[in-house]
């Protein structure tokens, strides 16, 4: 069963205890007394204005659908809900081979299991947007997902991106030829082989859409390689290209207004124009422009970038690293992360530098390997206002079977305190891969 079907035939017990609210309710036309919950009542027969003030009641979005979903006559007289109303949930996984995976509502705290053929230890979640999810399985295919429609946008294979030389699938555990080229103006030629799990976990680390991939006219953007370089993809295309060879070390990006924008390591921050037309025969070789240089002071660990009332915002994630007894199958020591804090900091655009604050004011957001997600809480008034959702990112890929629970948790800046969370559908210590926050979208 659907995650979308289940919400629509179960009435949530929330619905119930507002209808019974307002039994002393005075329509327009009179007193109303409803019968109790375990008689047969006549939902259309109640008067409209008792349906809007049950509809002003209701706070939380599935709700709000179930309510719509009582009769014909409710669903008909209601105002059509916004695709954009419902808050971000978490897609996870099952245990370990598992085909279902689930999504968290971080509000209800519950876990609407979602038949997922794609699921299990096979496939990494490489980004989030409009409700779609990047997939790259272990087959070197790369995808969009819409997990509610299970509509599908292919995108070319890892073996198209500027850095693969030669892909042979039979090649076990070498199955990539890299090669490096350019890298900050040194021209060098260097060629090694890799095993396809080593790539897809480590070598494809963010794909960001500048509209939704159900539209011909997106651009796709994806941060790769060893030195978090810029490759895209527009609709029909058979291959990545170079987005700009000088640069790299990219953190996170951004699409707004036309232009994406890029946070590098330690906080160097650029923009590049025009991105609609990057590979037209009209558009020169793009180039970013930088609007922020490097910081002074040193800005490590991991970088969001989002779009505020206020401005640009540059999110620092302070992480700990820790090591765990075990190596992987390079020989190197497993490290796991976790998260202990948050740095905000503002764009001063007549200074050009970023200026540290400390309250992202009614805003709320959604970190991870999703780009990043932000709404005010006044629209959402069951979230808290100035708070910080993330998920675990690609750092953390070797945890699995290690028995350590992923990063996943929420932050108060105001209360400056953590709430972490145990939202899996099944053991939170086998779960593979990682989760990612996705706005549910079946419209889109």
């Amino acid at each position: 069963m659907s995650v979308m079907l289940f919400m629509v035939i179960k009435l949530h017990a929330q619905l119930l205890r507002s209808l019974l609210l307002f039994s002393s309710h005075q329509s327009k036309s009179g007193p109303v007394e409803l019968p109790s919950p375990g008689t047969d009542i006549m939902w259309s027969s109640l008067p409209t204005d008792l349906v809007d003030s049950i509809e002003e009641s209701l706070v939380l979005y599935i709700d709000k659908v179930r309510l719509r979903c009582v009769c014909s006559s409710w669903r008909s007289h209601l105002p059509k809900l916004s695709n954009h109303s419902v808050g971000p949930w978490l897609l996870l996984p099952d245990n370990l081979g598992s085909k279902t995976c689930g999504f968290w509502n971080p509000l209800e705290k519950n876990v609407y299991k979602l038949d997922l053929p794609e699921a299990g230890d096979q496939i990494l979640f490489k980004g989030s947007d409009h409700g779609w999810v990047v997939i790259h399985d272990n087959k070197d295919v790369i995808y969009a997902l819409n997990p509610l429609t299970g509509a599908r946008v292919w995108l070319p294979p890892r073996s198209k991106f500027p850095d693969i030389r030669e892909y042979d699938a039979h090649n076990q555990d070498n199955e990539y030829q890299i090669w490096e080229g350019i890298l900050a103006g040194y021209n060098f030629t260097e060629y090694y082989s890799l095993g396809a799990s080593h790539v897809r976990n480590g070598l494809l680390q963010k794909v960001v859409f500048s509209s939704s991939p159900a539209c011909s006219d997106f651009v796709a953007v994806a941060i790769f390689g060893e030195f978090a370089k810029l490759a895209y993809c527009k609709w029909g295309d058979d291959k990545w290209s170079f987005l700009d060879e000088d640069v790299f070390l990219m953190e996170d990006l951004l699409f707004h207004g036309g232009q994406l924008y890029g946070v590098q390591h330690q906080g160097r921050l650029v923009v590049l124009d025009n991105i609609m037309n990057v590979g037209s025969n009209s558009c020169p070789k793009p180039k970013f422009k930088e609007i922020v240089p490097k910081p002074t002071r040193m800005l490590l660990d991991k970088l969001y970038l989002y779009w505020s009332s206020s401005g640009l915002i540059m999110v620092r994630r302070d992480i700990e690293y820790d090591g765990v007894d075990g190596y992987d199958e390079y020989g190197d020591q497993i490290i796991t992360i976790e998260t202990v804090g948050f740095e905000i900091f503002k764009l001063d655009t007549i200074a050009q530098t970023w200026c540290e604050v400390k309250s992202i004011g009614d805003d709320v957001l959604f970190l991870g390997s999703n780009s990043t997600i932000s709404f005010s809480a006044l629209d959402f008034p069951s979230y808290k206002r100035n708070c910080i959702y993330f998920s675990d990112t690609q750092l953390n890929f070797k945890i699995k079977g290690t028995g350590r629970d992923l990063d996943v948790g929420a932050f108060s800046l105001d209360e400056e305190k953590f709430e972490h969370f145990g939202a899996y559908v099944g053991d939170s210590k086998s779960v593979w891969p990682y989760p990612i926050w996705v706005v549910p979208n079946p419209f889109n």
